[in-house]
């Protein structure tokens, strides 16, 4: 389906189908984990107020190349060798480079940039709404919650099918322990606690053998490992030690086994969930000050792999975010995690319909402000907060207070970790 965008006024009031009618890098890290031998730029961001808000030609060339060929031929009495030399001209064109993925993803419309950072919640009953919403880019996929059944394969795929920006995420908790929503379907696994009993190489092989068994059911995007060090409250055996060693090591060996396995790991929950005072879920979380997060829990964020995604938390860390969630401050996002860690991969919200989030602001004001921070996809609750959000967006696109170059960098790296090239959607809209 196409999707038009307009440049005229947007009103937050207009109907899902008037708003598609309407339609560097900092250096990597230099932290040494003394503990773990041989382990496993964006634009700045302006801070405001109020949950604060971080505001040549082708050119040809000919060569002539020789080659001798030679034969013989063979009469009854006598055989003749003969040998010629034969000639051709060879051209050969360099042309002008096609355009960069950043030139293609700035020739979207606009609505369809936005529909990419937008990662909405949905049960597997809900799927075909989700199948409807991708089939009109809104949409960058779906996290999956709840039980799923016998029929999530075919459901899945009639999404995939629909969708208007190529190969979607899908996305699930699949922890181990008490979050999995496949134990029904391909067995229990054990919870990041229990696991520590076994070796890194037998959790690594674990995670491979789960995400093989997923990837067969359409998902692409599991949200693990926890890499919190400590049991707080929200998290408990989640969290596979409160050894930052052991959280790196067997953590760690986890999102390989992801990897390995054809899945996109998302890391869990920067810049530390594990010694935080409260669960995020009901309320705002403050974890110790920011000197002792470098000491303990930012450790093994530090050895996230390459190809993984990191998935910050509504954690009010003192010292750094001034009294808001991490996900909703750029000095965690931009500032810490980026600058300072040297991240470059995707940023993921938790979701933004949490109470930690949800006492302070409402959903679409929490993602305009979590793409201003410097966040990439922005986990956005249930299904009818799509369209509020995405308009929330359009609006700080044209009051200034979101640059749209940093849109347009969340839309490349999302597009880059589901496998789509953003040429080709814009050849779809020419």
């Amino acid at each position: 389906m196409d999707v038009l965008w307009s440049t005229g006024p947007m009103r937050m009031s207009e109907s899902p189908g008037r708003l598609l009618a309407t339609g560097g890098r900092v250096p990597a890290a230099i932290f040494l984990l003394a503990f773990v031998a041989a382990a496993c730029g964006s634009a700045e961001r302006v801070s405001t107020s109020t949950v604060p808000v971080p505001s040549a030609r082708p050119t040809t060339t000919s060569t002539a190349l020789a080659t001798t060929v030679a034969w013989t031929t063979t009469t009854s009495t006598t055989t003749t060798s003969t040998t010629t030399t034969v000639a051709w001209t060879t051209t050969t064109s360099t042309l002008a480079p096609g355009p960069s993925a950043a030139e293609c993803v700035a020739d979207l419309p606009v609505g369809l940039r936005v529909g990419q950072v937008l990662l909405p919640l949905a049960t597997q009953a809900e799927l075909p709404v989700v199948a409807d919403l991708a089939g009109r880019g809104l949409v960058t996929g779906v996290v999956v919650v709840g039980a799923v059944g016998d029929g999530f394969p075919m459901a899945v795929a009639a999404v995939q099918a629909a969708s208007a920006t190529g190969p979607v995420m899908v996305a699930v908790d699949e922890e181990g322990g008490r979050v999995q929503r496949f134990e029904a379907m391909l067995g229990s696994m054990p919870s990041a606690a229990e696991m520590t009993a076994l070796t890194v190489d037998a959790v690594r092989a674990m995670a491979t053998e789960r995400a093989e068994a997923l990837v067969d059911l359409g998902v692409t995007v599991v949200l693990a490992p926890v890499l919190d060090v400590g049991g707080s409250p929200g998290i408990g055996d989640r969290s596979f030690s409160d050894d930052p060693e052991v959280v790196s090591t067997h953590g760690i060996a986890f999102a390989e086994g992801l990897m390995a396995g054809g899945l996109v790991p998302v890391v869990k929950h920067f810049p530390g969930h594990g010694r935080a005072n409260a669960d995020s879920h009901d309320e705002l979380a403050t974890t110790p000050p920011l000197g002792e997060l470098w000491e303990v829990d930012l450790l093994p964020f530090v050895l996230t792999p390459d190809g993984a995604a990191v998935m910050v938390g509504h954690l009010a860390v003192p010292g750094l975010t001034g009294g808001v969630p991490a996900t909703l401050s750029p000095a965690a996002v931009t500032g810490l995690l980026r600058d300072d860690l040297g991240f470059d991969g995707v940023v993921v919200t938790d979701d933004l319909a949490m109470g930690a989030v949800a006492d302070l602001v409402d959903v679409a004001t929490a993602a305009r402000l979590a793409l201003i921070a410097g966040a990439d996809l922005l986990m956005i609750g249930g299904l009818a907060n799509v369209v509020p959000a995405a308009w929330s967006l359009v609006a700080a696109l044209d009051d200034g207070s979101l640059d749209e170059r940093w849109l347009d960098e969340a839309v490349e790296r999302v597009l880059a970790m589901r496998g789509v090239d953003p040429c080709t959607l814009v050849a779809r809209e020419g």
